[in-house]
């Protein structure tokens, strides 16, 4: 039997096996922020009872985790944290306004000028919601408080996160913007391995820039951090909406700045229900999905998104 696993299916689709694989006990490389943003408890309570190990190895996680004392998973508040700071590129439409950003197309919201991804995630960077779900999978993977856990623009993508320290200091991981490290560290964890990623060259990169981000223009980051304060009904049903709203605008069925209004409405209409089980958070899954659907079925026929 394998007792290392890679959790990569895209979306809340791969919760079911990264919760059995939990459940089992295994090592698992996490690449699947969804299944701990649907199911965040359930997961981590699963991994503390079986003793499973989980590694992230998104690039922001991945780099906390580094950054945290061992083991990292669950460290943040026991280890005299202040603050994590998820890095963002910044997307393709960094410094974009609203206005500029009403005629956005699919092509250019998944050309990101640092990462090559799959279509789903590069729209996810380009609203934002992608570094909106890190933060609440930065909660659950690391008993952060919210309001401890920061976001950066910083556009040369070389600072893949920090975490500061009530002591005043601040630590970061740095690299280039290539996977295979983050891959390579969780698969030879705790040793190192040379994952073919070229060294990073300082002189090159010669600065390194942060700046706050424009949650007016991108309101899909402010919207995540509403819903993880929430609760799972609220993470479950953004994350629904917004993969619904992502697919639509990929099929041309739906604007660049429908998608955040779409996840508000969602949300909305969800808000005062309670589940905390799986079969619960799957059903509200099901129905957040049906919804979303319908509203933009409706946006299709009226031209308008029912408010």
């Amino acid at each position: 039997a394998c007792d290392t696993v890679v959790a990569a299916i895209v979306g809340a689709a791969g919760l079911p096996s990264t919760l059995a694989a939990a459940n089992a006990g295994k090592r698992i490389l996490l690449a699947n922020k969804e299944s701990i943003v649907v199911a965040g408890s359930l997961l981590m309570r699963a991994v503390v009872k079986s003793g499973a190990q989980l590694l992230p190895i998104d690039s922001e996680h991945n780099a906390i985790f580094q950054c945290l004392p061992a083991p990292g998973i669950g460290a943040a508040r026991q280890s005299g944290v202040r603050r994590i700071v998820l890095t963002a590129s910044g997307g393709p439409f960094r410094g974009w306004n609203r206005e500029q950003l009403a005629t956005v197309t699919p092509e250019q919201a998944c050309a990101h000028p640092k990462w090559r991804m799959g279509r789903k995630i590069s729209v996810d960077s380009a609203t934002l919601m992608n570094k909106g779900l890190e933060v609440i999978e930065a909660r659950w993977l690391f008993d952060a408080a919210p309001e401890a856990i920061e976001v950066a623009v910083h556009p040369q993508s070389l600072v893949h996160s920090l975490v500061e320290y009530v002591d005043g200091s601040t630590l970061a991981q740095l690299g280039n913007p290539d996977m295979r490290t983050a891959l390579a560290y969780g698969l030879a964890f705790p040793e190192r391995i040379d994952a073919g990623v070229p060294p990073l060259d300082l002189f090159a990169a010669a600065r390194l820039d942060f700046e706050p981000p424009d949650e007016t223009a991108f309101p899909c980051l402010a919207l995540a951090r509403a819903a993880l304060n929430a609760g799972p009904v609220a993470t479950t049903a953004l994350n629904a909406a917004n993969e619904i709203a992502v697919s639509a605008f990929l099929q041309r069925r739906l604007a660049f700045l429908d998608i955040p209004a779409l996840i508000e409405s969602v949300l909305a209409r969800c808000s005062g229900e309670t589940a905390d089980e799986l079969d619960a958070l799957l059903e509200l899954d099901a129905r957040a999905r049906h919804l979303a659907q319908h509203l933009i079925d409706t946006h299709a026929s009226q031209g308008k998104l029912p408010q």
